[in-house]
Parts: C-alpha cells; structure tokens; sequence
C-alpha cells in the first residue's frame, strides 16, 4: 500500500478531484458520487449550504468557517492494509471549538459490505484488532451488529481519529446525498446504524448527537443535495 502524502496541493477545479480516485475512468462519472461530491464542494467554496443548514441545528456550530478541505483522504486503521477512504475530509472553525467532519458521498452506489460479509472475507487476527479498535473509537459494544455496514463504521471512526490528531472537539460524519429515492439511496442503511445509539425513527436533514468518546463529541446526519444544480451548464 502506498502512504498518503502529508503536502497537499490546493485544487484548481472539480476536475482535479479525479486525480485522487482509485479508478479515475471508472468512477467518474455524471449523475454519480465523485463527480457530484467534487462539484458540490468546489461551487459552495466552502462547506455546502445544505450541510451548514443541518450543522447549525446545533448552536455550537454556528459562525462555521472552513480552514481546508481535503479530496479522498486516507485514515489510517489497525488490523490491515487498506485505510478508510473518505470522499471529503473538512476541518471548520465555530467561535469556541475545532471540528472535523468526513463526508461520505453516495448517488447510486450502496454501502458496500455488512459488517458480517466483511468478517467473513478477513483474518480473526485482522477483524479482532480492527474492528475493536473502530469500536473503541465510535463507542459501541460488538453486540448485534453484524447485519450493519461496514462502511459506516470506519467512515465515523475516522471522523473521531482525525478529531483526535486535530484536538478537535467534535467529530461528524456526513452521508450526503445526491438522490433522494429511498428505493435507491440505502437510507435504511443508515437509519440502522443510528438506531444502534438507541434513536429510532431517523430522520433526514437532522444531526444527531450520538455519543462523546474521550471528550470528542460524535455526531451524525444524513444531508441531501440536488447534484444537478451543481453541474456545468454547458
């Protein structure tokens, strides 16, 4: 696995997003996660209006600045080679605090693999040292949680490990939608993951508060953005 540099370059485009895809031909594509993700926060030169709508539900996070925004960042994770690669990763400032959010987008791609699928394509050596590690970070016991994905898991736990490195007060892990047909867009998927923290009836543009773990405050929430507004006229 090749390390993720630490200089970064400051993109010139939505388009320089693709350079950071696994398979920049493949996963490129109108109508889909990279490219809608790559435009959305390339037009908003700062955190999206949708996703500040839903943060500042929260008044702590009111007066949000965004400091950086990196593309397809890579956290590192025990118990393997592969890091959790998240779409966006985006440090902001409010008046009082540092946070750190990890965007997840989705379109018309699903959340992979359940945690149980996932379990039975790895080592027990690796799922015991990763996965306890993932656990230990988002603050939930290994009870009942194999028909979840797993894609949520790393993806907040990497929000509360940067949170972490940053000192950051907060962490938040943001799925931003870009379809909202619930026969399409594996919602329940993560409705099921916040029942986990015991909410039920989970609702979309609405932050949930789902725990602290060492001091980090740990939120959630699911963020829909019309992708097509966001696209080239021309």
């Amino acid at each position: 696995m090749s390390k993720q540099k630490k200089i970064l370059a400051p993109t010139l485009s939505p388009d320089s997003w693709r350079h950071f895809l696994a398979d920049p031909e493949k996963h490129w594509r109108l109508g889909f996660s990279a490219m809608s993700t790559a435009y959305s926060w390339e037009n908003s030169n700062g955190i999206p209006d949708e996703i500040i709508d839903v943060l500042q539900q929260n008044p702590d996070f009111n007066e949000l600045e965004l400091l950086l925004a990196i593309p397809e960042y890579k956290v590192d994770l025990p118990g393997g080679d592969r890091p959790s690669q998240n779409d966006v990763l985006a440090l902001f400032s409010t008046k009082n605090a540092l946070c750190v959010i990890t965007v997840e987008g989705k379109a018309k791609e699903g959340f992979d693999k359940t945690l149980g699928q996932w379990k039975n394509l790895t080592s027990k050596k690796a799922v015991e040292t990763r996965l306890g590690y993932i656990l230990e970070k988002i603050g939930v016991e290994e009870i009942n949680l194999d028909d979840l994905r797993y894609q949520l898991f790393h993806r907040l736990a990497s929000a509360v490990i940067m949170a972490e490195k940053f000192h950051a007060k907060n962490a938040i892990m943001v799925i931003q939608s870009f379809n909202d047909n619930d026969k399409e867009n594996h919602f329940s998927d993560f409705s099921a993951f916040l029942e986990r923290y015991n909410f039920s009836s989970i609702e979309k543009s609405r932050l949930y508060k789902l725990t602290t773990v060492n001091g980090i405050e740990v939120f959630a929430a699911w963020v829909y953005s019309d992708w097509k507004k966001n696209m080239p006229t021309s």
